[in-house]
């Protein structure tokens, strides 16, 4: 895959399977991620940690479905991008987390405004008619 030169469709794909990726690394490794996001792993932490991951997969796999089949692609981007400028807003601003789950929170911050950004793109090209197929 050559990086420089994807298009729209491809770049929705990656975003989408890394989401995959986290909600698994969530589920099946809640105390490596909730070290690194949180500065500690316990119980309820872990436990929290499985929820976002399986939130993540499901809308993981809903959008590299609806981005495959072109059909409800813009909303199952949407809806991760509200996921995640959420993530971003209590990762931001609750009080006493680490300075690395606020270097998350930017991160999620900036997933959730280029997810968005595809999302309106891929609506966008619904509205937009299809070229005249010329007469012969």
């Amino acid at each position: 895959m050559d990086l420089e030169n994807l298009d729209r469709r491809q770049i929705a794909l990656v975003a989408s399977r890394g989401r995959c990726v986290v909600g698994l690394l969530c589920i099946f490794w809640p105390s490596l991620v909730a070290r690194v996001w949180m500065g500690r792993s316990e119980p309820a932490v872990n436990a929290m940690t499985r929820v976002v991951g399986i939130r993540d997969l499901a809308l993981g796999i809903g959008a590299l479905t609806a981005i495959k089949e072109q059909h409800q692609d813009a909303e199952w981007l949407s809806m991760g991008a509200v996921c995640d400028g959420f993530d971003a807003v209590v990762s931001l601003a609750t009080p006493g987390l680490p300075k690395r789950a606020r270097l998350i929170g930017l991160f999620a911050g900036a997933m959730a405004a280029a997810t968005m950004k595809l999302s309106r793109d891929f609506a966008d090209e619904r509205q937009t008619p299809p070229a005249p197929v010329p007469a012969r």
